[in-house]
């Protein structure tokens, strides 16, 4: 991929791990902005870290969901390939 209109955007994110449903509701209720996986993490941790990939296109809708998110509770960004 190498025209910027055919880029992924890839963002890691780590959350409050009783906020982690809410996030996924958030990114399912606004399908086609991006999809996500959950990372493996150790056993008993408070947090789930969540790999996030959009189209160039709308990495800024994905941007301001995740900015709503904020306004609720703690956002840690592990990886933002396009910061």
């Amino acid at each position: 991929m190498t025209e910027q209109s055919d880029q992924l955007i890839t963002i890691k994110i780590r959350v409050p791990k009783k906020e982690s449903s809410f996030t996924y509701f958030q990114l399912e209720a606004n399908e086609g902005i991006a999809f996500y996986s959950t990372l493996p993490a150790p056993k008993g941790v408070d947090y789930c870290d969540l790999e996030l990939n959009c189209h160039h296109s709308v990495r800024n809708e994905l941007r301001h969901i995740l900015k709503k998110l904020e306004e609720k509770f703690q956002i840690i960004y592990l990886e933002d390939n396009e910061r």
